[in-house]
């Protein structure tokens, strides 16, 4: 054959290796009905498992055989010869294996042992090597099948980013130009005021100004609480602990007041048990989420709403996360006006971070940008008491998960247990210590 004819040869390997690559194309596009590919695949598999049968026949045949020959001093003692002259050749071969066979047995001992021990090992090696013939086809399926899993999980992954990629953009680009609100904001007012000093402009043309800035800032607080406060049925599920103080007090003409009411989840739970309630918050975001709910809140100051009420017309009183947003002067003028409007038999109640819970300085307390200082219980307690209140409690709440704190080890555990146990108890008391997160103080006037 010659050099141009052998180029002109197709070159087998590669067509066949296009061919399959086409058909894995079409088969991860669907193109293929699947209940087809799995047809095809078995009878694949029963022809591979054919010829495996009929390797596995011709490796036993030649087993028997090296079985039939393994001792090289049997030889036997026959001839192709027929008549006298055959008998007489069988006669004188019988003399010489006679004669021969002790000595052909001692100098071939070792190639007799060598014979044995090598269909021991084919008897061994044979079998596992069928079973492994045998199991190969199953595990070049399942190999395909991890295969297509595989490709079908990258383009999973890959869709998930590109998502996330997708979800991204459009975060950013909702979000966009909010970075520059407060500092134009802020620029705004510093004009407006010294315009306003030139007579220029009204003289609360800043104030106005100041309002539009504070109520960006509580929408933002807003989505602040939405990410990590909890949700409303979360927070309402939470301040349910409070209701049974309040039905003691609470009464249509002494009313309960929420100070801090945020977006009314505390409101709506007193409504659902027939206490009538009223809410002020500072944030008119918050205030305007809850007056959607029908419930009876208004964007105010709690002490500017406190001095507008009569002394003793309050059945209760609930300010939940309210102290440690206080400056010092703002607390104690708050509770004394608490103390005076709350009727005689009245709960006032205040619920707070627990700063004796450390890991909360590492969660709850600094996450909050608008948090003065924690409080703690005991200084709260002293506070209460020092209004007049009696009954006066620390109710601790929102415990710890179980999964946060030490485990208790068992006094028969072997020592492997103990360390394990050790190591995962310091484990998670170097990532935070703990106790309640949260606690409420509770007084009755």
């Amino acid at each position: 054959m010659s050099d141009d004819q052998n180029s002109n040869a197709p070159d087998v390997k590669k067509l066949l290796a296009q061919v399959d690559a086409a058909v894995q194309e079409k088969k991860a596009a669907g193109l293929y009905d699947p209940a087809e590919v799995r047809k095809v695949e078995q009878a694949v598999a029963s022809f591979q498992q054919s010829a495996e049968a009929g390797s596995a026949a011709e490796l036993n045949l030649w087993q028997k055989t090296l079985i039939e020959l393994v001792n090289p001093t049997d030889w036997g003692v026959e001839t192709h010869r027929g008549g006298p002259a055959g008998k007489a050749i069988v006669t004188v071969k019988k003399i010489i294996y006679k004669a021969s066979k002790f000595f052909l047995n001692v100098w071939l001992a070792t190639q007799v042992k060598y014979n044995a021990a090598l269909i021991r090992l084919t008897g061994v090696i044979i079998p596992q090597h069928i079973d492994m013939r045998m199991r190969l086809p199953q595990a070049e399926q399942r190999i395909e099948l991890l295969e297509d899993l595989c490709r079908d999980l990258t383009a999973g992954l890959r869709n998930v980013r590109e998502a996330e990629a997708r979800l991204g953009a459009l975060e950013r680009q909702a979000f966009g130009g909010r970075e520059q609100i407060e500092p134009l904001l802020a620029q705004l007012e510093r004009m407006a005021a010294a315009l306003a000093e030139k007579g220029r402009l009204p003289a609360d043309a800043a104030e106005q100004l100041g309002a539009v800035r504070e109520a960006a800032r509580d929408q933002a607080y807003l989505d602040f609480e939405d990410i990590h406060r909890g949700t409303p049925e979360e927070i309402k599920a939470r301040q349910k602990v409070y209701l049974p103080f309040f039905k003691q007090s609470v009464t249509a003409d002494k009313p309960l007041l929420d100070i801090g009411c945020g977006r009314g989840e505390f409101l709506a739970a007193a409504g659902e048990v027939g206490l009538a309630a009223k809410g002020v918050d500072l944030n008119a975001q918050s205030v305007a989420q809850a007056k959607k709910q029908g419930l009876d809140a208004d964007a105010t100051d709690a002490i500017e709403y406190l001095r507008s009420v009569a002394d003793g017309s309050l059945g209760g009183i609930l300010m939940a996360q309210v102290i440690e947003h206080l400056s010092l002067d703002q607390l104690m003028e708050l509770l004394g006006l608490c103390s005076a409007k709350l009727a005689q038999g009245g709960w006032l109640i205040a619920e707070t971070v627990n700063p004796q819970c450390l890991s909360t300085f590492s969660s709850a307390f600094y996450l909050d940008l608008t948090h003065n200082k924690p409080i703690h219980p005991e200084a709260a307690r002293f506070l209460w008491r020092r209004l007049g209140l009696d009954e006066v409690e620390v109710l601790h709440l929102s415990d710890m998960p179980p999964d946060h704190k030490l485990e208790l080890v068992d006094d028969h555990a072997d020592g492997a247990s103990l360390e394990a146990s050790f190591n995962r108890n310091m484990q998670r008391l170097n990532q935070l210590l703990y106790s309640y997160q949260d606690y409420a103080v509770v007084g009755r006037k």
